[in-house]
Formats: C-alpha cells, structure tokens, sequence
C-alpha cells in the first residue's frame, strides 16, 4: 500500500462540474497574480524570467510570428455511438505514434488514436471494485505506461499503452495529478488540500520512498475550485509547475523547487483579496458573472504551454481576450488582443492555444463541419480562379481534411510547431 501525505476530496464531482460550466462560458481563459512583497523578493533571483504585462501594448498578431511555417491537420474518427468527440475532450496528448483524448465528464474515458487520426481503442473502466474507477481527472506517461490520476475513490491506475489494464494501487487520500521525471527518477503529485500544515506538492522515487513535499498550503491565499490537471508541464527534460492564483511558475531539479518565471501584470492585476471576499459574499453564480465581465488578469494553467523558446497563456481581462506570447531567448513579451491571424496557410484564425499536445506541439480542435464552413468562406473571398490556386498550393492541407471532414461533428486537431 502506497503511503501519502494527501487529504481526500468530498466534494470532488462538485468541484469538477463547477469547473466544467465555467469552461464552457468563458474557455477557461483565467490568470493570476501574487502579492507584491513575494514578487520583490522573487525578482532578487538573478536568473528569473519576469514576464511583464502592459495592456496598453496589445495588438494584432499573426500565427508566422510563433509558429513554423507548416500545420497539421488530424481528423479524429470514431463514429461509434457513445464517442461524444464534439464536446469535453479536456486534455488531449501525444505520445509515440498515438494520440490520447480524455473525455472526463462525457464518457468519463480516455479515446485512443493513430497519428492520422484512425481509432484504435479506448480505455473506460467507469464502476467500482478493483480495476475501476468513478472519476478519474488526468493522465500522463510513465516509462511507456499511462497512468491515471485524479482517480476517485483515490488510488493510482496503470494501463498499456493500447488501453489494457495493468495494475493499480490504493491512496489513503486524493491525488489531483501529477509528472514523472525521467531525469531525477521521481514522481510529482499535486493536491488541492486546504489542510493546515499539508503540502500542495509530494514527490517521490520510483519505489515511492524518499517522499519530499513542496509549496505548503497558506490559509490567507486564495486558492479557487479548479483543478490541477494542466499544472504540470515537462519541457526539455525539466518539470515545471504553474498554480492557479499564483503569479509565479515553478521548476524542479535536484530534489529542489525553485521560481522561474513570474507574471507582472502591473496595475492591470485582479486584487486576490477581491476574489477572496467574492467567495465569502456572492453566490456561486454572482462569482461567474463577476469573472466573466469585471475580473482583471491573474494566472490559471488551462491554456498554457512552455518551451524552451517561449511561454504562452490565454488571458481575460473584464470582457475583453488576449494571447500572451514570451520569447525567452529575447525576453519579449507579445500582448495580442483576440483572434490570431492565420497567415500561415490561411485557414483558421486561432482564438488561443488549447492544448500542449507534446513538446513543441501545440494547438486546439475545431468540428469538422465548422473547418468545412471556413473552406466556403475562403472561396466566396477569393474568387473561383484564386479558390482553386490556393487549394492547390498554400491550402491544400487545410482544404483536404476540410473536405473529408464536412459532414461531421468529430474534431480536427489544428497543430502547431513553437519555433526554436
């Protein structure tokens, strides 16, 4: 029996739905920002990245500026009845020569692709008793196995790489999600206790022995009802971690968590101790409405990728959309208000990143019906005899899977390339 250091979560499906309306009405697009005292001290590190924001310097911007020149298009199929691919889809990565789509709140499973987007199989293993699971929330590779997190009741989870259950073993109390570091040798898991005296990070060996344990819980910091399955990000070997409300991104190495990178976002912050009285004094659907239209910038790792060339994060600001591109190697910071243009292959103009499929492999998903729609919108701008050119050069990718995909609900990953 694996030993932890983690409380369980009660109201965890609550919790979890909560998070899902808010998803659907505003795409996640929320940031953060910790009190100025941690930042001065946290900018004393000679060798921290500070990321500052000044919306007075937003602008338009074009894919060309960030992203290689060429885009993948992969249709995913599966037309079985109970594939429900044109919703959910919380987390979708890749690993190898498959793609791996999970579905928490749908089928409560995890679709399992080719690289070309063919189905292979699926892993739903919804019910109780030894093998199963009421709730699962994240998943990620360990030494070509994946393993599953977020499970309720609170146990961790292997299975094959095709899907086939391996092993599993129980937790006295609940793992949120986690990372293994294939550098240290070491697991890290991430928990949302609100336990005085508990660690928000635990991370162990492979024979989950020498347990080391991270970012101890403060009761005076706000902290949300969101979860933790896009907190980690592995990049170049090294684990990072990004915390809903906290302006400040970690790494690890050498059994030692240290910041990195920091968010300034000046006097365009959201007040903390605003959100803090919100949850005191408004109902749940007051909360939303003021997050939806009056909140200011402050961090959530939802939409959010780090390499070792740039850092990029959605952000909302009252009504208001930006893309928040940093160059690291330069140290610039690129502020975009809303769509990004496509000058690509000019197909579709992103709203923002939704995922980080692996590495340098970003991008989001779009129904293939509404791809299909941007194609028609394309020929009634250009004209037929443009049309037809730019289907046979710049567009042929775009326009071919737009095609194929015309009549269905079932998404179509649009992939990019960070530049190096």
């Amino acid at each position: 029996m694996i030993q932890s250091t983690w409380k369980s979560v009660n109201n965890l499906d609550f919790l979890k739905r909560i998070y899902f309306l808010i998803t659907i009405l505003f795409c996640g697009f929320l940031t953060s920002c910790a009190p100025e005292n941690d930042k001065k001290s946290l900018q004393a590190d000679g060798d921290l990245e500070l990321i500052k924001i000044d919306l007075s310097e937003a602008r338009e911007g074009k894919l060309s500026e960030f992203f290689e020149p060429e885009i993948e298009y992969i249709w995913l199929k599966d037309d079985s009845e109970d594939a429900q691919l044109n919703a959910g889809l919380q987390k979708i990565f890749f690993h190898g020569d498959k793609i791996l789509a999970l579905d928490i709140f749908g089928c409560k499973c995890i679709h399992i692709f080719d690289q070309s987007g063919q189905f292979l199989s699926k892993i739903r293993a919804y019910g109780e008793g030894p093998g199963k699971y009421m709730e699962f929330d994240d998943a990620t590779i360990v030494n070509e196995e994946l393993l599953l997190l977020g499970v309720y009741p609170p146990k961790l989870m292997w299975f094959s790489s095709d899907g086939k259950f391996l092993r599993e073993e129980k937790l006295k109390q609940f793992v949120g999600s986690g990372v293994y570091s294939e550098n240290e040798k070491r697991f890290y898991f991430y928990s949302s206790t609100r336990e005085p005296g508990e660690y928000h990070v635990v991370s162990v060996d492979d024979a989950f022995q020498d347990t080391l344990r991270y970012l101890l819980y403060q009761e005076d910091r706000y902290t949300g009802n969101y979860p933790s399955r896009d907190n980690f990000i592995k990049n170049g070997g090294e684990v990072f971690l990004g915390k809903a409300f906290q302006d400040t991104i970690w790494s690890f190495g050498e059994k030692k968590m240290y910041p990195k990178l920091v968010f300034d976002f000046g006097k365009y912050a959201q007040s903390t101790e605003e959100l803090k009285k919100n949850s005191l004094n408004l109902d749940p659907l007051q909360e939303l409405e003021f997050i939806n239209k009056k909140a200011k910038l402050y961090f959530h790792p939802n939409q959010w990728y780090l390499t070792e060339s740039q850092l990029y994060s959605a952000f909302k600001y009252e009504e208001n959309f930006y893309n928040v591109f940093f160059d690291r190697k330069n140290q610039k910071t690129s502020i975009l208000k809303g769509r990004i243009l496509d000058d690509l292959d000019g197909s579709f103009d992103a709203y923002s990143i939704l995922y980080h499929f692996e590495d340098v492999k970003v991008g989001f998903k779009v129904p293939g019906r509404d791809l299909y729609d941007v194609l028609l919108n394309r020929k009634e701008e250009l004209g037929q005899e443009a049309f037809e050119e730019y289907v046979k050069g710049k567009g042929k990718n775009f326009a071919r899977i737009a095609l194929q995909a015309k009549d269905s609900e079932n998404p179509v990953l649009i992939v990019y390339s960070v530049k190096k």
